[in-house]
């Protein structure tokens, strides 16, 4: 199994989970490095102020027992006074002694103020080394810095230096100092220490505070890609849906053709043959009756044929701007006898300021009569039907409303799908053409009731059209 598999098949919180320990380790083991370098550097810089410590104590002794010795005082009077003045060097932290090479004693110390002369092994009882980690077997050879780990475990720098004597003057003294760091060493110790405890919660706490911001900033993430996958899968479902409304009207239209083509002209020969026998003085009737319903069904499938027909044709935008207020100008002067048949009032308000618009106009003028037809079949007598076109915003909005019965919601939900009707001799294509066609033209419709239990149908159109 890949790497890359591996990662795609955890869940984005144990992925952040792994990154963020991975994060924390590599951050503490910087921190722990980079503290126990900031320790070494600073341990380094403790030594070295050591060493310079000690030559200042050389230098400023070591012309004081070089100028004695040069002027010819006594060789033992000189150490007298020497080990009498460098009794007083312990408070500040150093360990004065003068050491007789040629005998490889130490004839004064300002840590012992008897038993002098003594060896210097007593002096270095431990192994003498050089900052390189060499041993310093012979002190004769030893010139300069060194340093060694006492017997408790402390650690101690000692300085040599051989004394610059001319004349008669005993040439092989030495002057040495020593400083013991051990209690700075304990010091960089817990220095270290609460710097890496610091370290550690300090790098944690900007690992954690990483982990969340990175947690943060992927649900953000995560959101913005849900939201467009959502926003993408809408609009796969509603070109599906665009789709699947082609394959429909494609099927449709050319089974309306095809109906059209087969039909048509057998109908209008029975439509003119049954025309003409009822025309006949030797009928009942009765059968005047029958020839008038036999008519009336003949005219109903030609009005189904011309329906099919007119809901598969594409919309076509004309190039002129129309006024909505216009057409229904038109479509009131066909409906306005049948209004008034059915003794139904009509109400009207007119949009002055509302733009044209570039509409389908043949089609436009086929869903307002559509719109018309139902509102005034919908009616009972003695109702009235209200038209109002506005302006809202950059839409133009029509309300057609009317008195009825009231529609239950799966009614309501239903009323623009293709083929369904509650009319006894509906096709179910009116309405659904009013969507499909306000649809083309980028607007929307929707059935709804208001308070005053009236049915309205709303139509919207963006200016834009």
């Amino acid at each position: 199994m890949s790497w890359n598999r591996l990662i795609r098949q955890q869940k984005p919180l144990t992925v952040s989970l792994i990154s963020f320990l991975l994060m924390l380790v590599i951050v503490v083991i910087i921190g722990l490095v980079g503290g126990r370098h900031i320790i070494g550097y600073l341990q380094e810089r403790l030594v070295e102020h050591g060493i310079d410590h000690n030559e200042e104590v050389i230098q400023g002794i070591r012309p004081l027992l070089e100028r004695g010795l040069e002027d010819g005082v006594q060789p033992d009077a000189v150490v007298a006074d020497f080990q009498r003045f460098i009794v007083h060097a312990k408070p500040f932290g150093v360990r004065l002694f003068l050491i007789d090479l040629s005998r490889d004693m130490v004839i004064a110390d300002s840590l012992k103020t008897s038993r002098l002369p003594y060896p210097v092994k007593a002096l270095v009882e431990t192994p003498l080394r050089h900052f390189d980690g060499s041993l310093i077997s012979d002190v004769r050879e030893w010139d300069g810095t060194a340093w060694r780990k006492t017997a408790a475990g402390a650690i101690e720098l000692l300085t040599l230096h051989p004394l610059n004597l001319s004349g008669s003057a005993p040439r092989h003294w030495a002057l040495g100092v020593s400083s013991d760091l051990s209690e700075l060493l304990v010091f960089m110790d817990e220095l270290h220490l609460h710097l890496d405890v610091v370290l550690l919660l300090t790098y944690g706490f900007i690992g954690l505070l990483g982990f969340l911001t990175l947690r943060w900033v992927g649900r953000r993430y995560e959101s913005g890609l849900e939201q467009q996958v959502a926003a993408r899968t809408r609009e796969l479902e509603a070109a599906h849906e665009r789709l699947l409304e082609q394959a429909r009207l494609a099927t449709l239209g050319q089974t309306a053709s095809i109906l059209a083509h087969e039909m048509r002209n057998p109908l209008a020969s029975i439509k003119l043959a049954l025309s003409g026998v009822s025309r006949s003085d030797s009928l009942s009737e009765r059968e005047r009756q029958r020839l008038a319903l036999v008519l009336g069904e003949v005219d109903r499938l030609e009005q189904m044929l011309s329906e099919n027909l007119e809901y598969v044709q594409p919309v076509v935008r004309g190039e002129q701007s129309v006024s909505l207020d216009e057409l229904l100008d038109r479509v009131l002067e066909l409906e306005q006898p049948l209004i008034q048949d059915a003794s139904l009032s009509l109400s009207r308000q007119r949009c002055e300021d509302c733009p044209g618009l570039r509409l389908d106009r043949r089609k436009m003028q086929q869903v307002l009569l559509n719109l018309l037809k139902n509102a005034r079949e919908a009616s009972p007598p003695g109702a009235s039907i209200g038209i109002v076109l506005e302006r809202q915003e950059n839409n133009l909005v029509l309300t057609i409303s009317n008195q009825g019965e009231p529609l239950d919601s799966a009614i309501r939900e239903q009323a623009f799908d293709l083929f369904f009707t509650t009319k006894a001799r509906g096709t179910g294509l009116g309405l659904a053409l009013v969507k499909r066609v306000v649809q083309e033209h980028g607007g929307r419709v929707n059935l709804f009731e208001d308070g005053e239990g009236r049915i309205n149908v709303r139509l919207m159109l963006p200016l834009e059209a």
